[in-house]
Formats: structure tokens, sequence, C-alpha cells
């Protein structure tokens, strides 16, 4: 995963770029956290682990939040691969230094062509530039959270 390098074919970050201008422009913080953003739009990253990594240091930090986050040496399956017969790689060991006791795995937390599946959690509505006419739309992104929440936007995580 750490090798998928990034195309700049067809203009992408500056047309990312505009999209979220157009849409958060009017938002009441968006110039607030604009120059945040703006870099990883006119800076190339060679990959996309790095490109969504510092990205998700900035959020954090914009946030107030420390993550512990745990970088593997190799691919390690998921638990329904393991349960279809395929093993750990032989260089795996996590901070804790037991393989047997479990991480928190979040890549099949969430799926994007499926509805949330956590019944305990219920998004609490905030502002937002379009609810008027759109009505409140969960989920968006941290970014809708941040551009229209400000440094309150920690209060709805």
């Amino acid at each position: 995963m750490k090798d998928i390098r990034i195309s700049d074919h067809g203009n992408w970050r500056h047309i990312h770029w505009q999209a979220i201008v157009s849409a958060y422009n009017d938002s009441p913080f968006f110039e607030y956290y604009a120059d945040d953003f703006l870099p990883f739009f006119q800076q190339r990253y060679a990959f996309l682990f790095d490109f969504n990594l510092e990205l998700t240091h900035t959020i954090c930090t914009l946030l107030d939040i420390t993550p512990n986050i745990l970088h593997t040496p190799s691919f390690v399956p998921t638990a329904s691969q393991l349960a279809s017969g395929a093993t750990l790689p032989p260089d795996f060991a996590h901070e804790q230094g037991d393989i047997n006791t479990p991480l928190p795995d979040f890549r099949e937390v969430i799926v994007p062509k499926n509805a949330p599946s956590d019944p305990l959690f219920s998004p609490r509505p905030y502002y937002q530039v379009f609810a008027q006419r759109h009505g409140f739309i969960p989920n968006l992104s941290i970014i809708d959270l941040l551009f229209n929440m400000g440094n309150e936007a920690p209060l709805f995580l």
C-alpha cells in the first residue's frame, strides 16, 4: 500500500481544491482553516500513503486529538481473511509484543456503500451552510465539521 503512486493526470489537485472552495467558501470557519488544507492541493505527493498520513496528522492537530497510529511492516490480513485461512506475516508484532492479543482493526468498519452499522451512534446535527435547502446531512466529512463548527468541532465527535 505504501507504494501506490499518485497520478497528476487531469489536474485533480486544482479541481478538488476548487470543489472544496465552492462548497465551503461561505462556511463560518473556511477562512480560518483553508490555509491548513491548501498545501495538500498545491504540493505534489509521490505516494498516496504519504498524502493521507500528512493529511491525517493535520486534521488530528486541528482537532487537538492524538491517536496512536500504528504502522505494520507488511500487510496484515483482516479478521475475515484470517477466518478464511490467511496467515499473519512472520514479521508481525505490535507494541504490546504479543501477536495473540488482537489490536482493534477498523478497516472493515466503514464501508462507503453501506449505511453505518453502529446502532449506538446517532449523529448530532450541527450548523451546515446548505441546511436550509437540504436539511442536515450527517457523516459528510471532517472538513465539513471543521469549516462549519471551527474549534467546537471536537465536541461533536
